[in-house]
């Protein structure tokens, strides 16, 4: 498995968040590749799953639009099952936008590192969410700041922090 020579980062360090270069760990023979294929297998049957899900929700939207009549009564419940199914829906491509980018990093190497510290992610963390993006400290780190942030109780920077649903 090939490794990206040069990981941008951010150091919890100190007090600020700053970023960094580091060359990733490499990670530790090849059970860890094996592994790391493992998981891959199972972003492809997920990504399979969701898509096939995705499908199924769309073509319900399509049915649910065509049939909306009756009394207002019907149409307030088709009306509210269409936007349950749309909310399914966000919720799936959310979901697929995170495996496909899980498994671009695939492609250039960095799948299983810390996009925060450069460490690598340890299996159990990536098995029991492959679309992981931190280890359990960084991201521990990073929601600590978050929360402080929203506080108010910034840092003069001002760093905002999106949701990554981790």
């Amino acid at each position: 498995m090939a490794y990206c020579s040069h990981v941008q980062f951010l150091d919890f360090s100190g007090d600020s968040l700053e970023m960094k270069s580091a060359k990733p760990k490499k990670a530790e023979g090849k059970d860890r590749d094996s592994e790391l294929l493992e998981i891959k297998e199972l972003l492809i049957q997920e990504r399979l799953r969701v898509t096939t899900e995705l499908k199924k929700t769309e073509s319900r939207l399509d049915i649910d639009r065509d049939e909306v009549t009756g009394d207002d009564a019907d149409i307030a419940s088709a009306q509210l099952q269409s936007a349950e199914a749309k909310k399914h829906g966000s919720r799936l491509l959310k979901l697929l936008k995170k495996i496909d980018y899980s498994l671009s990093k695939f492609e250039d190497g960095t799948f299983g590192v810390c996009e925060l510290t450069g460490e690598d992610i340890p299996i159990p963390r990536l098995r029991a969410r492959p679309t992981a993006l931190y280890t359990v400290e960084a991201k521990e780190e990073l929601e600590r700041k978050e929360k402080r942030f929203r506080s108010g109780d910034t840092d003069e920077d001002g760093l905002d922090f999106d949701d990554d649903g981790e």
